[in-house]
């Protein structure tokens, strides 16, 4: 079982250390940090002594990191930091289909989430749906409130 569970991670490039939060195959609850007005659901949480590494899987393929991956990457670290006082949080990973990224959580990044959410709160409209895939608004976790969904 440990051999499995091994080669599992490898394969899908999970970071060695404990599992404390998973939204992979389950209904995770949303994390929120009220510092920032922010929410999310990383994949996976690994805890590795003081150091937490959030983990995000996408089903696509990618030569590298993708704008908004990238951004919901910093956002997972502001949440974080929120949620687990204390922890140190250096970098998380970015597995696609077939590639794995390590992203690092640099102050550059921080503004850039930072800005980017105040950008969006500052339309104060209705968010748009950008896609005409109906894959992506299954799997979307926001679906049930959704006033544009492509799903009944």
């Amino acid at each position: 079982m440990i051999a499995i569970l091994s080669r599992k991670r490898q394969v899908y490039s999970i970071p060695s250390g404990r599992a404390i939060y998973g939204d992979l195959q389950s209904e995770g609850k949303v994390l929120t940090s009220r510092r920032y007005g922010l929410t999310g659901k990383p994949d996976k949480v690994i805890r590795r002594g003081d150091e937490i590494i959030p983990y995000e899987f996408k089903s696509t393929e990618a030569d590298s990191p993708r704008t908004g991956h990238l951004l919901q990457m910093g956002v997972y670290f502001l949440i974080l930091e929120d949620n687990y006082a204390g922890a140190i949080i250096r970098k998380g990973v970015l597995k696609y289909r077939t590639r794995a990224f390590e992203v690092r959580n640099t102050p550059e990044l921080r503004e850039r989430v930072l800005r980017t959410a105040q950008l969006m709160r500052a339309t104060r409209g209705i968010p748009r749906r950008n896609h005409d895939n109906p894959g992506k608004c299954f799997r979307c976790s926001f679906k049930d409130a959704c006033s544009q969904r492509l799903i009944k």
